[in-house]
């Protein structure tokens, strides 16, 4: 079925997109990245990423609107 070959080539290009656009995300602010990743893939709170970073919940909750944000910038900057 050409539909899902090209829906799977699609979610591949996408995976790989966010793959690519994380890396850059960690080259220039690392811990930010870290943050995606605990949250983000991880699943984990506020309260555990502030544990596991060693920093404020309300500073994880700050550093996480921009981090997010910024993530998108540079997705949105590659289609």
């Amino acid at each position: 079925h050409p539909e899902v070959t090209d829906y799977t080539q699609y979610l591949e290009d996408r995976v790989l997109l966010v793959d690519q656009t994380l890396e850059q995300l960690e080259q220039e602010d690392p811990e930010g990245a870290q943050m995606i990743v605990l949250k983000f893939f991880g699943g984990l709170t506020n309260k555990e990423v502030a544990r596991i970073l060693g920093i404020t919940e309300r500073s994880v909750e700050r550093r996480w609107a921009y981090v997010r944000t910024r993530l998108f910038e540079l997705i949105q900057a590659e289609i």
